[in-house]
């Protein structure tokens, strides 16, 4: 599933970093928490899973987890009290010894057993962590299609020959991109003002020459977008804001 596609430089008016994971819970989580109910269940792996899960140093990580049949995964963090845009992780997920995994490609990635109300975060061996407070995320839906919404994200950006991509620090796969979203105005000024002409300019201010990678840390939508031949639609990787340039990915 890699995704590339051409553009046209004006005609582009359309409008998809990971942090440090909070794991250790303190003295200062609620440990009333009731336990899940781990019992084993046929796993159905596919949907839209979400709660708060404990933090080490912030009253929670607010986390959002999409496992895509096509084998993605998007994973939002936000950690409360401190950011203000969830960081975002896209990769490819796998099923190893009945076990969900989720992460960067080449690290060693987050384990999840599946119960009746979701995921269970586990350890490599299956077992569940040996405290009171909840690492459960209740599943809400089978799968859902809506775009995904804003998200802190590092990856690499590429501009050749009219060809737009960008390839999430961590996944295997690119998605084709834009500069800013179609989402209308309001009282007569757009909604994201950062466009597809901001987004190669900075490109071609930050590289030698067109198509040299460029890592960058952007806030990014995914949603769908046209078919660039024939009919239908593909995943976009909308860009509404470049936060910065980094030397590679983490």
């Amino acid at each position: 599933m890699k995704y590339m596609f051409a553009f046209g430089g004006s005609a582009l008016l359309f409008a998809a970093c990971s942090a440090p994971s909070g794991k250790a819970g303190t003295a200062d989580q609620d440990s009333t928490v009731v336990r899940p109910n781990t019992a084993l269940v046929a796993a159905n792996w596919p949907g839209y899973y979400s709660d708060t899960l404990p933090c080490a140093d912030c009253p929670g990580i607010e986390t959002r987890l999409w496992v895509r049949r096509d084998s993605t995964f998007v994973l939002q963090q936000f950690y409360l009290d401190r950011d203000t845009v969830p960081w975002g992780t896209i990769g490819q997920w796998h099923v190893v010894n009945g076990l969900l995994t989720v992460g960067y490609t080449g690290d060693k990635p987050e384990f999840y057993r599946y119960t009746e109300e979701g995921l269970l975060t586990v350890d490599e061996m299956g077992q569940a962590f040996e405290t009171e407070l909840d690492y459960s995320l209740d599943k809400l839906a089978d799968e859902i299609g809506d775009a995904i919404p804003r998200m802190r994200l590092v990856g690499t950006f590429i501009y050749m020959a009219d060809a737009q991509s960008f390839q999430p620090c961590g996944s295997k796969f690119n998605w084709p991109c834009v500069g800013g979203m179609d989402i209308g105005e309001e009282e007569g000024e757009p909604l994201v003002k950062f466009t597809n002409v901001d987004l190669q300019r900075a490109y071609r201010k930050a590289v030698k020459k067109g198509g040299d990678p460029w890592v960058v840390e952007v806030i990014c939508t995914l949603g769908m977008g046209p078919a660039m031949e024939g009919d239908g639609a593909d995943e976009y990787v909308y860009i509404e804001q470049v936060e910065r340039t980094m030397e590679r990915c983490p």
